[in-house]
């Protein structure tokens, strides 16, 4: 399982209720949605994808997360 981020891309606001349906539709698992109801991340199969993907519609974009190492900006000090 993978997350992924259901964001709206259509203009103005999703309807609450509608976004809640097509969760409960799809059968999702929602990870985080302290952005509802424009984002929401979710947690789905890579086989789950194809099934969602014709529910979302133009208005919805679905993109797998991505994690990135924060790199490390300690000052070392040089020997020698």
């Amino acid at each position: 399982m993978d997350n992924y981020i259901l964001q709206y891309i259509g203009d103005g606001t999703p309807d609450a209720q509608q976004v809640q349906a097509l969760i409960h539709r799809c059968e999702l698992r929602i990870v985080d949605d302290s952005l509802s109801p424009r984002t929401i991340l979710l947690e789905l199969a890579g086989t789950d994808i194809a099934k969602v993907r014709p529910e979302l519609g133009t208005e919805w974009s679905l993109t797998p997360e991505k994690e990135y190492r924060v790199p490390n900006t300690r000052r070392k000090i040089k020997k020698g």
